[in-house]
């Protein structure tokens, strides 16, 4: 039987890797020379994605509202970038929506200190 106490290790981890491959992904962007406004977000977006997802394995609070924090600027950069285009910014903040619902609409929130 899993302990439900435990850090939640695994998902952490798949979030750091996420994070991490949006950061990667937005470098490259920006190697390739694209607007640096619309590539930064992923840099931006991954690198914070990417910290929150480590504190969370390490079963720290602090990475949830970190997720929170990163989730949040995800809202604001994408409708200030996309002039509040609502169809627009869904494919952005759908995902980052649902995983920031399941850290604080479950007992997931509970596992960490």
């Amino acid at each position: 039987m899993p302990n439900l106490q435990a850090p939640p290790r695994t998902f952490g981890f798949l979030l750091a890797s996420l994070g991490a491959l949006l950061a990667v992904g937005g470098f490259y962007l920006l190697s390739l020379g694209e607007p640096p406004i619309s590539t930064a977000y992923f840099v931006v977006a991954g690198v914070g994605v990417s910290l929150s997802g480590m504190l969370i394995a390490r079963g720290r609070l602090v990475g949830a509202w970190l997720y929170a924090a990163v989730f949040l600027l995800m809202i604001v950069w994408s409708f200030v970038e996309l002039d509040g285009d609502f169809q627009a910014a869904l494919p952005r903040i759908a995902l980052p929506g649902l995983i920031c619902a399941y850290i604080f609409l479950t007992k997931f929130r509970e596992r960490l200190s």
